[in-house]
């Protein structure tokens, strides 16, 4: 790990508050883009960290990861007898305003997530979630409608 990515990361884990460590990414520049109020997990600073954009109101539960990268171009790379080269696939994650990721999902690129969007815990993101949708499963896929879960949530806390 750089240095750089390595004294973020320690400084960002001592952060207790998971607001403050949004306004710590957003304030470092560390994302491409970190929108307000958004809140994150203590977790490791994501390699390529540049190519994650976060709109307003978002929440990201613990043990989520971003992968905007994948390694498969080192085993093409070393194949025997292999003479073309191979470069590193690196795509960007968008993800809208008023979304919520459920713990221990994945989020792979290049993906976008809507605006109002929640995505259920332990999905795996690995195609665009429309705006408005409830997403699960791995693959993730839109199992229902934003609206219908805030009006449900509502019942229930009443």
């Amino acid at each position: 790990m750089e240095p750089k990515r390595l004294m973020h990361t320690l400084r960002y884990y001592f952060i207790m508050n998971s607001t403050k460590r949004g306004d710590y990414i957003r304030r470092k520049r560390i994302f491409g883009k970190v929108g307000k109020k958004v809140r994150l997990p203590q977790m490791l600073i994501p390699l390529r960290a540049e190519n994650i954009f976060i709109g307003d109101n978002v929440e990201v539960a613990s043990g989520v990861r971003f992968v905007v990268h994948d390694a498969i171009h080192g085993v093409f790379n070393n194949m025997p007898g292999n003479k073309d080269k191979y470069r590193e696939h690196i795509g960007r994650i968008d993800i809208g305003s008023n979304v919520f990721i459920g713990a221990d999902s994945i989020i792979l690129s290049p993906v976008k997530i809507g605006d109002n969007v929640v995505i259920a815990a332990g999905a795996v993101v690995n195609k665009d979630i429309p705006s408005g949708s409830v997403a699960a499963g791995v693959p993730a896929k839109v199992i229902g409608s934003f609206d219908d879960l805030r009006r449900k949530r509502l019942e229930q806390s009443r």
